[in-house]
């Protein structure tokens, strides 16, 4: 990974100074049908919470309100809605910096208990984001960002796996980012970096990292990211840039920096058969900070942005925007 000099000081302005206005929306008659949990990350001024949608009530709760000067960078709940997996920095201390460096957490979804450490930095600039549950809720994926020069600020960056109930850790991937496993356990997808280029490629391998095939290649597009898989496991999305419109580099889109509005990457949803193939638009409008789900029942996908959480049909159809507000590239729909 090469340096990212701006790092420190981006992350600095995203944490005190993260926009958008919060404000739930009556669900649209498209929507009626729909059941179970979204689990979303709310970001007001000054603000972040762990939110969950109920589809029955047509209403969110909070589950965790982020102590001032703490930082939830990315959240996945487990495929039973039972606990949170949580990319978590706790505050520094007062008058302190948060610098947005992470460690894996748990949260139960109660609303009332406070997140568990489960993999801790053991160096200063260390970051987890990005974390992403096997079907099972047997295995944790996430990626993982240590130093290799803190003074010089170079990074290596790797996929791992981790068994939740041992505590066994395996290395997937070099500079693998935005994990998400197929829903019968049988297919990992990820986004492959090119070191040198910083160009991203589309990935599917085993779930143990295996036999890597690149379905999208790193010259297709500006760049992509946030994959995941239809409910039958035949198709796979992802949301990608076919033209440079900003500045802004990888390390800071996965780690949901926006510096400014005028710095972000607009994207738009495409998807591709996992046989392999070309790519197909599914929406036509791009939107900033995207991360997309599918129903349980898989009739509908979910996806949620800056400017605020939408449901579609699996082509694209019947766009709606569910809730008006800002939502970090996190969500999870359980039943």
């Amino acid at each position: 990974m090469k340096p990212a000099k701006t790092l420190i000081f981006a992350l600095f302005l995203l944490l005190v100074a993260c926009g958008g206005n919060a404000g739930d929306t009556a669900v649209p008659p498209e929507t009626a049908n729909n059941t179970g949990s979204l689990f979303y990350i709310l970001q007001e001024p000054r603000r972040q919470a762990l939110m969950r949608y109920d589809f029955a009530d047509d209403s969110s709760q909070p589950l965790f309100e982020v102590p001032l000067n703490a930082w939830l960078s990315h959240m996945a709940a487990s495929p039973d809605g039972s606990q949170i997996a949580l990319t978590y920095a706790p505050s520094p201390g007062e008058n302190e910096i948060q610098f947005g460096y992470s460690s894996l957490y748990l949260l139960l979804a109660d609303g009332r208990s406070e997140p568990r450490l489960l993999i801790e930095r053991t160096a200063e600039q260390e970051v987890f984001f990005n974390p992403t549950w096997s079907p099972d809720g047997q295995q944790l994926y996430y990626s993982h960002v240590t130093p290799l020069d803190e003074a010089a600020f170079t990074f290596s960056t790797t996929l791992e796996r981790l068994d939740v109930a041992s505590g066994e850790m395996l290395e997937v991937a070099d500079n693998g980012i935005w994990p998400r496993v197929s829903p019968d356990g049988r297919s990992l997808a990820y986004v492959h970096i090119d070191q040198d280029s910083l160009l991203a490629e589309l990935v599917l391998a085993e779930p143990d990292g295996s036999n890597p095939t690149v379905l999208v290649p790193r010259d297709r597009f500006t760049t992509l990211d946030a994959p995941f898989f239809s409910a039958d496991g035949q198709w796979l999305y992802f949301s990608a840039v076919a033209e440079q419109t900003s500045s802004v580099t990888w390390w800071e889109r996965l780690l949901g920096i926006e510096v400014a509005s005028a710095h972000s990457l607009p994207s738009r949803w495409w998807r591709l058969p996992v046989t392999g193939g070309e790519p197909e638009a599914v929406t036509t409008e791009a939107q900033v900070g995207q991360y997309g789900v599918v129903s349980p029942d898989g009739r509908s996908l979910a996806f949620s942005a800056q400017s605020g959480i939408y449901l579609m049909q699996p082509d694209g159809s019947d766009l709606v925007q569910l809730l008006d507000l800002s939502a970090a590239d996190s969500l999870s729909w359980t039943p």
